[in-house]
């Protein structure tokens, strides 16, 4: 039933539309009332799970949800909803089906069950073709959600399950440790893996992580000195920010972290140093600390950083009372503004100037 009613809807979105005339129809009923019009149509519900702050969600329902092609065909095939996930029903709907990143297209059936779901804004085509998807089960998400108890020694299964969660947000550590609980250390260094490694190993204390350190030359010599040891300083920085998040800071595993890290011999390990501890005086409060560093190393690393220049310059601002200090924010703040005149950096730069006791004139913003 359902493969003809796509068929149908495929011939009459084959050509291309260009005019925007048209909307998808989008239900205003509770979503007990949409299931049940779904369940008796023998259709599916595409849910366009959205927030208002979204740029995004906005985007798709501007120029995706009006193309002629895409209404004709979501229309003709689907129960349609667009639901905000923080407001209303949408608050339990957005819990129920795990919603963690926005937009989020759902594909329900009249019982409920997730079908198939992705995440992130697309073209009209793109849309279209996720449509598509929902009549082949073994392209579906829940395919590999149904089918994952019985597959966890298949390392390919695994691979496409990671890929179908982190394309919609949903997070797939447990299952990355599965994967490589099938690999051969000898295989470790494939494309593929390096690839798997690269995207979704982040823990420093993990035997495939300990593995890379052990092996980076030979890493370096597949994928570039400047690739594999990005993929270090990245694990690095993560190990470090978790620890300062902690409930309650543990000074010797801060300091036990940083050893270990050291032994890695990147060329960016100072800066990951300088930038953590920068980050844990700013999680304790503690901002004459956080001056000091930042005055001892701003000009060293960052002059050429508009986004960083700016960033300290408003902490300084917003928390730093020492005129020496602020006069330093002042330069950090017009340089960005040398390197980037954009609203965020002139805004900094005419804050720190009124803290300092001048006024801000465009001439001053350059």
């Amino acid at each position: 039933m359902l493969k003809s009613i796509f068929s149908i809807a495929f011939l009459s979105c084959s050509i291309a539309v260009i005019s925007q005339t048209k909307n998808i129809n989008f239900e205003h009923s509770t979503f007990a009332e949409i299931k049940a019009k779904a369940k008796k149509e023998n259709k599916l519900i595409f849910v366009d799970a959205f927030t208002t702050w979204c740029g995004p969600c906005k985007q798709m329902a501007k120029n995706v949800f009006t193309n002629d092609a895409v209404a004709d065909f979501y229309n003709f095939s689907f129960i349609n909803a667009k639901i905000d996930m923080e407001q209303g029903e949408g608050i339990e709907i957005a819990k129920q089906y795990e919603v963690k990143c926005y937009p989020n297209l759902l594909f329900i059936d009249g019982d409920g069950n997730l079908v198939h779901r992705i995440a992130g804004s697309m073209s009209a085509k793109e849309f279209i073709n996720l449509g598509k998807e929902t009549q082949y089960p073994e392209k579906c998400f829940s395919y590999y959600t149904k089918n994952f108890e019985a597959n966890k020694t298949n390392a390919d299964f695994l691979a496409k399950y990671i890929e179908a969660r982190e394309s919609t947000c949903l997070e797939s550590q447990d299952i990355v440790k599965d994967y490589f609980v099938q690999q051969k250390e000898e295989n470790l260094t494939s494309k593929a893996n390096w690839d798997m490694i690269v995207y979704h190993i982040n823990d420093m204390d993990s035997k495939v992580f300990d593995f890379v350190i052990a092996n980076k030359q030979k890493y370096i010599d597949l994928y570039t000195e400047k690739a594999v040891n990005g993929k270090i300083d990245g694990v690095s920085e993560s190990a470090l920010s978790s620890i300062i998040r902690m409930k309650t800071f543990d000074a010797k595993k801060y300091n036990d972290a940083k050893t270990k890290i050291e032994s890695f011999k990147t060329p960016n390990t100072k800066l990951i140093f300088i930038e953590a501890d920068m980050k844990l005086a700013q999680h304790n409060g503690d901002w004459m600390d956080y001056a000091k560093l930042a005055m001892a190393h701003v000009d060293t690393y960052y002059l050429k950083d508009a986004n960083m220049l700016n960033s300290i310059a408003w902490n300084f601002y917003e928390k730093v009372e020492d005129k020496e200090a602020l006069q330093k924010a002042e330069g950090w703040a017009s340089k960005a503004c040398e390197l980037e005149k954009n609203y965020a950096n002139l805004d900094t730069y005419a804050a720190v100037l009124y803290k300092v006791g001048k006024r801000f004139s465009f001439a001053n913003g350059k």
